[in-house]
């Protein structure tokens, strides 16, 4: 299984004012980077972004980059090829929003590089997490749940791998993250719903925040954090590809007795 994460960091060499979402902008550099205007259109694209990184955060609407601040492009592929012909291609020159940008440095590692075993985790949703509602009647719009479910989070990602060729896990181990793996605590630091600015005046609105889970069952753990490293390099949910739904995760120590009565009574589950 292929899937590289790129990450590109680059000082501004004098003031760049950024508006709006950002996500969009290092989609449309990839596809630009990759010479495939032809993934404009694609239904499902072999990558997926975050939004720009200014010292560390996700622009997720506007920011004032002075000069000597650091910006970060961070990129997932589902084809190494793709990877590193972007890393390539971006490292040897970067122009955003017509202000040049020294870059200082260029990584390429695998998604997979470290594969924990924690049954406790943390998921930090950096950009708004949405999933799609399907209809059951005929309606005008589109509905979505910004609730992060650990069944909505894995089917969406299960889903989207299998669609990319990453995975063939399915329909036994979504009922396993449905009967094992729990939600067990979510929070926010100010709103937790927020609403981003896209291309054309369209607005995406989303979960921003934190959760914490537990796996009441350690059979399947390795396939657990599989998915999850597939989150964290491709994103999860709708509108994934320009940056919706970026996940960063966190392996916990369950801890107490509690977790230990727990992990005694899942058993072999």
């Amino acid at each position: 299984m292929d899937v590289e994460i790129v990450r590109i960091s680059a000082v501004a060499q004098e003031l760049v004012i950024i508006v709006g979402f950002t996500g969009t902008v290092v989609e449309s550099l990839v596809i630009k980077a990759l010479e495939r205007p032809d993934l404009h259109d694609a239904r499902t694209k072999p990558f997926s972004v975050w939004p720009l990184l200014h010292n560390g955060r996700p622009v997720l609407s506007a920011a004032a980059v002075a000069p000597g601040d650091l910006l970060e492009i961070r990129a997932g592929f589902a084809d190494e090829d793709m990877a590193r012909k972007f890393a390539e291609s971006v490292g040897r020159s970067l122009e955003l929003f017509g202000r040049r940008l020294s870059v200082e440095a260029v990584e390429v590692k695998s998604a997979f590089f470290q594969m924990p075993e924690a049954q406790c985790f943390k998921l930090e949703f950096l950009t708004p997490l949405r999933f799609a509602v399907p209809p059951i009647y005929r309606r005008r719009r589109a509905l979505f749940d910004f609730l992060p479910r650990p069944l909505s989070l894995f089917k969406s990602a299960v889903r989207h791998g299998r669609q990319l060729g990453l995975t063939k896990l399915g329909t036994p181990f979504l009922k396993w993250v449905h009967t094992y793996v729990a939600l067990t605590d979510f929070g926010c630091r100010r709103r937790c719903v927020v609403t981003v600015e896209l291309p054309g005046g369209g607005l995406a609105r989303g979960f921003v925040g934190w959760a914490l889970y537990r796996s009441f069952g350690r059979r399947r753990l390795r396939d657990l954090w599989t998915v999850i490293k597939l989150m964290e390099a491709l994103n999860v949910g709708t509108g994934r590809t320009m940056g919706l739904g970026a996940v960063r995760a966190t392996p916990l120590d369950c801890g107490g007795r509690k977790a230990a009565e727990g992990n005694k009574a899942a058993g072999s589950a």
